[in-house]
């Protein structure tokens, strides 16, 4: 192998430029998640091996989580449907709960749920509240599930920092999400997950606890989801009209990656491929490009 440390330079300096959420530990992770960004933003597929550098995919993993999670929540955010008799809002201002009583046109009333039944106090009643003020001033949360003041606010406040603006409305829906095919453990030690509305489908064939998993439970949309098997992502998600941006392999499943790329016409996404193999036994496809990271490559990068 003959090594132009030059040519590395020139790829550096010219994503040097490159804005990214986070900070990264080696340059290496920080090189690849931005040509996976760049491939990203023009929805074209790519694949990147490692070899023996599980450290390494697990940091781009974890920003990859991160960038691609702020472009859904800032670029895909979709409005609540039409809300009906017995929907349960809160309130953002006050963190208090309402149930919608009455729809009549575009006038919903609303009553307040007492969190605690006093004799004394009596439910408020609001009426004559619009589609739009609804949508600016209240969450729609699971009828059986609670949210926290702090969870809801630690939300919101997440991705104000991220971006450095105020959304006019809160953002609870999208029209299109991130798919991880990953292992439990990337589900398990993702940054700020309690912050991002994403959500992990377990294999019900191997997992024992078959139970959808929610970072924020009574949010009723996410943004992301995480599962072991890309057979879980079809039939749970894209067989179910859920659309899917992008999907990305993450040191599982190489086996199905055809089947992923006879399914991208169908359903419309664009596929990243992260793995970690010894370059004898990779797995790739002749439809994907696949940058394979050699030790030595990976060393100059690291030097720079």
């Amino acid at each position: 192998m003959i090594l132009n440390s030059e040519y590395y330079q020139k790829i550096w300096e010219k994503f040097e430029n490159t804005n990214t959420l986070g900070v990264f530990n080696d340059n290496i992770s920080c090189l690849t998640t931005k040509l996976i960004l760049e491939h990203y933003r023009q929805n074209k597929p790519i694949h990147f091996n490692f070899q023996n550098s599980k450290e390494i995919i697990f940091e781009i993993g974890k920003h990859l989580f991160i960038e691609l999670a702020n472009d859904i929540y800032c670029n895909h955010y979709d409005l609540p449907d039409n809300y009906n008799v017995g929907d349960k809002l809160k309130r953002i201002r006050d963190n208090q709960y309402y149930e919608i009583v009455k729809v009549e046109n575009d006038n919903y009333s609303l009553r307040q749920v007492l969190r605690k039944t006093k004799a004394e106090i009596s439910p408020a009643l609001l009426s004559g509240i619009n589609y739009d003020r609804l949508t600016k001033n209240f969450v729609k949360v699971d009828a059986g599930k609670g949210i926290s003041e702090k969870t809801i606010k630690n939300y919101f406040a997440f991705f104000e920092e991220l971006n450095k603006e105020k959304n006019e409305f809160p953002i609870t829906n999208f029209e299109k999400k991130t798919v991880f095919i990953a292992k439990k453990p990337l589900w398990d030690s993702l940054p700020n997950r309690n912050k991002i509305p994403c959500a992990y489908l377990p294999n019900p064939r191997e997992d024992n606890n078959a139970t959808e998993t929610r970072s924020i439970s009574a949010l009723q949309d996410c943004l992301a989801y995480f599962t072991p098997k890309y057979e879980v992502c079809y039939s749970n998600i894209l067989t179910k009209n859920e659309k899917v941006k992008t999907i990305v392999v993450f040191d599982t499943e190489a086996e199905k990656i055809e089947q992923m790329i006879s399914d991208q016409s169908r359903f419309g996404f664009n596929l990243i491929v992260l793995s970690n193999s010894d370059y004898s036994k990779l797995i790739k496809s002749q439809s994907i490009p696949c940058w394979n990271w050699f030790k030595e490559e990976m060393e100059i990068v690291n030097a720079l």
